[in-house]
């Protein structure tokens, strides 16, 4: 359904450009009233910027499509990493994001068996995925992200994913008496 919304939502966008054939500006009004009605026309963009982050769909910048989320944004799960394909705004407003998800070690190496060995440090953000990605794409709502992420492919079967989330530069006042020394 989410294809053929974009399909139909590309389509209109080829029929109001200025170089549209004549021939199919004049069926601009029927098709408009038949397939694109005004109540649910979506606006598609390449990139957006929310709460002071930019993030673009991967044929427009690959490292800003990269990001985590909540699954169906439910925070009790961890966030999963995924690629944007599409961004786009629902008539109400809100910010979508049309993305693919990294698949998971257990449901693509089965029968290989691979551990995660970045999971014995919980501390370190970091975590292995399959370096392929799900066919299917799904909404995610902007709110739903976490950060962005670093990838690295370490097999062509294989990619370590490296939250990039934001730390706080604020330094808690019971902390600030302390000074770095550095030692020889």
């Amino acid at each position: 359904m989410l294809h053929s919304f974009i399909k139909t939502a590309r389509l209109c966008c080829w029929l109001g450009r200025p170089d549209c054939p004549p021939a199919i500006q004049e069926c601009k009004v029927l098709f408009d009233r038949m397939y694109a009605p005004k109540s649910t026309t979506a606006i598609l963009c390449a990139r957006l910027k929310f709460n002071g982050v930019i993030y673009s769909r991967a044929s427009t910048h690959t490292g800003n499509s990269q990001v985590l989320f909540y699954p169906q944004g439910n925070r009790l799960l961890f966030p999963v990493p995924g690629s944007i394909q599409h961004i786009y705004a629902t008539p109400a407003g809100e910010l979508v994001l049309a993305v693919h998800r990294h698949l998971p070690l257990d449901r693509h190496d089965h029968h290989d068996h691979i551990i995660d060995p970045f999971a014995v440090y919980p501390d370190f953000p970091a975590k292995l995925y399959s370096s392929s990605l799900s066919s299917h794409l799904e909404n995610v709502k902007v709110s739903w992200v976490t950060s962005h992420f670093a990838q690295w492919e370490i097999s062509s079967d294989h990619a370590v994913i490296l939250s990039l989330s934001r730390v706080s530069t604020n330094i808690p006042k019971m902390y600030q008496h302390l000074t770095v020394v550095e030692q020889d």
